[in-house]
Parts: structure tokens; sequence; C-alpha cells
């Protein structure tokens, strides 16, 4: 008796073309976009989605995929070979882009500035595409950002490195845009004759490394989260974005520079340099925002609703000029602690058991009287092993003001 082997079902084009379209769009997108290039020549089926490809990826590796084919080519011609691809990309493409991602690897000034018009072209047609989330980064900051970004309907995202940023020469309104990102940004000088950006339902606000943000004029309604780290601002120049409304931020985080410029700073709005108080629910501080313990204090008391503190140590200096005994401002820190009967969540960033930063946790535990959170993570590199136990010791034994206060303490490679 002869035994039949039953043959097993195979995935052939008519099973993936019952597929929807937003399955296949969704394959495709999840391959680096060259290799989907290559899958597209496999059927027509393939190639329509290719064409109509929602999410356009040229990342780091679309980039080293040329750089190995042409391994033997100069860089400018294996920088050239990238952009031409993408120029034929966008030229037969068919229907809306949801994501672009161009990420230049930058140490070829000439080739930006050379192309500015095609990647100019390339951004207008995106944002032409109903675009929703766009990612740009250049090695330097040799391009310039086109207007038609802040003046895409569609945009909910967008996430900005190493480029210049020049002020606005018409009215422009993003009405969709959420999310905003600025990394290794450099803003241009602006003058009365430029205008504003209108994000009005723009919550989250970023700054990393930027240069002179205070040029920046954008109309920001409902910000709910403003970060600025490591910034550098021209002298003279106020610090923070012009028309920027402090007053509608729930979630501050605040690196690398003083207190003081925050505090001092006041906008062309017509807020006095004293800042009213703020709504403020989660504070975080790092960098060298403890060089005067004056400008720490009024920052808590400008933050009357704060719920969360988060403190980032990182020099020992900081904290022993921060914690003065002899200083008036010291007892002024104890009264501003008092107040804040909202504030139950207490996290410490880089802890290493040094004095200055031990006084200073035992003062915030003693004064503040809602908290029911503490979390205490310490650096492994800095961080005493020999008097680790001694010290975790000493800081269960300190006076809470708040008698649900609960610590717990996490290594910096476990938090």
């Amino acid at each position: 008796m002869v035994r039949r082997v039953a043959p097993h079902p195979s995935v052939d084009g008519d099973q993936i073309r019952q597929l929807p379209v937003e399955i296949l769009d969704h394959i495709m997108g999840l391959l680096p976009i060259q290799e989907a290039a290559k899958t597209a020549v496999l059927s027509k089926l393939w190639g329509d989605v290719w064409s109509s490809l929602t999410q356009l990826c040229f990342d780091y590796n679309f980039f080293r995929y040329f750089q190995i084919k042409h391994r033997k080519e100069g860089k400018y011609f294996k920088l050239s070979s990238c952009l031409y691809a993408i120029n034929k990309v966008l030229l037969q493409h068919k229907g809306p882009i949801k994501k672009f991602v161009f990420l230049f690897p930058g140490g070829c000034p000439l080739i930006v500035r050379s192309r500015s018009y095609d990647m100019n072209q390339w951004l207008l047609l995106v944002t032409q595409q109903g675009v929703e989330e766009i990612r740009l980064c250049f090695g330097s900051r040799e391009y310039k950002l086109p207007e038609c970004i802040f003046s895409s309907s569609t945009l909910k995202r967008l996430h900005l490195s190493g480029l210049c940023i020049a002020p606005q020469i018409s009215p422009c309104t993003s009405p969709n845009l959420t999310s905003l990102c600025f990394k290794e940004a450099k803003f241009l000088p602006r003058n009365t004759t430029n205008y504003s950006i209108d994000v009005p339902k723009l919550e989250n606000l970023s700054f990393y490394c930027c240069e002179n943000i205070s040029h920046f004029n954008i109309i920001a309604r409902n910000l709910r989260s403003l970060r600025i780290a490591r910034h550098s601002t021209g002298k003279g120049d106020n610090f923070l974005p012009v028309n920027i409304d402090l007053r509608s931020i729930h979630t501050l985080d605040l690196e690398g520079s003083s207190h003081e410029d925050i505090l001092g700073d006041h906008t062309s709005n017509g807020l006095p340099p004293q800042l009213p108080a703020l709504n403020v629910k989660s504070l975080k501080l790092s960098g060298d925002y403890f060089l005067t313990d004056a400008a720490f204090v009024c920052l808590l008391r400008k933050c009357p609703k704060l719920c969360k503190l988060k403190i980032h140590f990182q020099r020992e200096w900081d904290m022993s000029r921060c914690i003065d005994a002899t200083s008036g401002h010291f007892e002024k820190l104890r009264c501003v602690a008092q107040t804040h009967k909202m504030l139950w969540s207490l996290k410490f960033w880089a802890f290493n058991g040094s004095k200055p930063q031990m006084h200073f946790i035992k003062e915030m535990l003693a004064n503040l009287p809602a908290l029911e959170k503490v979390v205490i993570i310490y650096s492994l590199y800095m961080f005493d092993r020999n008097k680790k136990h001694d010290i975790l010791e000493e800081i269960s034994h300190f006076p809470c003001a708040s008698p649900k206060a609960k610590i717990a303490y996490q290594s910096l490679f476990s938090s």
C-alpha cells in the first residue's frame, strides 16, 4: 500500500494578497530600506507595497550599506550615491508618507551645502504627503531647516539634530505638533520683522546641547513638559525661548545651567523678571544647579504644587555650597521645604556618600512633610564600598517629617 504524504499548505501569492494593505506595509516597514527595495522586485504585489511604503527610514544602516557597496570609492562619491538613491525613492513614491527618517552620518559639510536644495525638496514633498513624524540628523550645523517643516498641518512628532534653525520670515502654524526635540541645534538671530511659530497642541519641548535657544520664537499655550540640557547662550541674551510661557508646564527638567538663568529671565509676553508661581508637578535638576543655594530655594518656592523632585548629584562642591549651614539661605530652604505638602516622591541620582550629600538628604527628609517614596540611587564607581553599609544604616536613622516616608536604595545600573 502506497502511503500518500499530504501536501503542506504554502504561503503563496494569493494568500499574501488577501492580507490587508496595512499589514503588508507594516511587514515591509520592518525591513531596512535597502532590503525592502530588494523585496520589491520579487513580485508586483511587493513592488506596489514598496512604491507606497508609509515609513521611509534612511538611517545610519542605510548609509553604511552604500559605504560597503562602494568601499573602493571616495567619501564624496559614497554619500552622493546615497543621496541619489533617496532622491529616486521619493520621486517614484506614491501615496502618503507617515514617517520620514534621515540620519546623515556627517563628516562632509560640502555635500550638505551643495545638496541643500535637494534636501529642501524632499522635506517639502514629505510635508505634502501627510507626514506625522520626522527625524532629521546632520553631523554638522551646515543645514538650515526650511520653513515648510513648521507649516505642516499633519506633523505630530519632530526630532531635529545638528542643524540650524532660522527665524520665520512669514507666519506659520503647526496645528497638530505635540512633541518637539532639538539636539545640538543652533538658533540664528532674529529681529523684529520675524514671525513666531504657533504650535497650539505642543505638549513636550526639549533642547539638548543647543545654542541660543532664546532666538526660537514659539507660542505653545498647552506646553506640559520642558527639558533644557547643556545649553549655551550668547552674552546678554535671554535664557528661555522668546514668548515661552512656563505657567502651563507640569514637568520641568533642567540640566547643566544655573537656576538663576531661568529665574532671572523674562519673556516678551509681559512676564516680569520675578516669575509667578508655576504649576510644575515634577521637577528634575542636575548639573550646575547648586552653584547658589539662593537659586535652588527660589525655584522650590516657585513650584508650590510640586509632587515629584529628582536631583542628580554631579559635583560634590556644588552641594557643599548649596547646604552651607552658615548661609541665611539654608534656613530659607528649611522653611520652603516645610510648605511643600504635595511633594510625596523624592529621588537622588549618583549618590556617593559624601558628607555634603548626606547633609542635604538629611535636611530634605526632616522638612518635607508629605514624603512617601524616597529613592537613593548610588554610583558603584564613586561609592566607597567599605563604608556602604554604615552610610545606608545612617540614612535609615535620619528623622523624617513624614511618617509615611519609605526609603529604597538602588545601584546606578539597576535603576
